[in-house]
């Protein structure tokens, strides 16, 4: 009987010429849930989506800020929990913390106008839509105050210390 490496990737995509690998466990915690939600496995999958689309939104961010710095970007993986963009070793500290700073940007730029919107004309009738407001407003504001801790692995270890930089 074979198997499967606990580490394995699997390739899902590219993104400007980047490619985007998902864990399996990713997979296997998805289709669980669907499975465990059967009477509205529409409204889950949608759920699902949009976690991991903030997750992927948030390295996009530091695959842009990367690559507009130069440094090569090899890599997205994404994992149940969070997600890790591989890129070349950035030519300054100021390069690093521009790159570091990226996916938090991503995320506050899709986050606060939606927060926002939400404010103003509250929610729709849709549930599915609701979802996807309140993962990407939200949900994605909140990852965005928790990533910023200055803890590591957390983006905020190296984001703090470098903001001098910038100025």
């Amino acid at each position: 009987m074979l198997l499967p490496k606990l580490n394995k990737l699997i390739e899902v995509t590219q993104i400007r010429g980047v490619k985007v690998f998902v864990h399996w466990s990713v997979f296997l915690i998805g289709a669980l849930i669907i499975l465990g939600a059967v009477e509205d496995a529409p409204l889950a999958f949608t759920v699902l989506g949009s976690y991991y689309g903030v997750i992927l939104l948030h390295e996009c961010g530091h695959m842009v800020a990367a690559q507009r710095k130069g440094c090569a970007v090899w890599s997205i993986e994404l994992y149940p929990l969070w997600g890790i963009t591989c890129f070349s070793e950035p030519y300054s500290q100021r390069d690093r913390c521009v790159i570091v700073w990226g996916g938090v940007v991503a995320q506050a730029l899709v986050a606060v106008p939606l927060l926002v919107w939400v404010e103003v004309f509250g929610y729709t009738r849709f549930q599915a839509m609701n979802a996807i407001l309140a993962i990407f407003g939200f949900f994605s504001l909140s990852t965005i105050a928790i990533n910023l801790l200055p803890i590591r692995p957390l983006d905020g270890a190296i984001a703090w210390p470098l903001l001098p930089v910038l100025f």
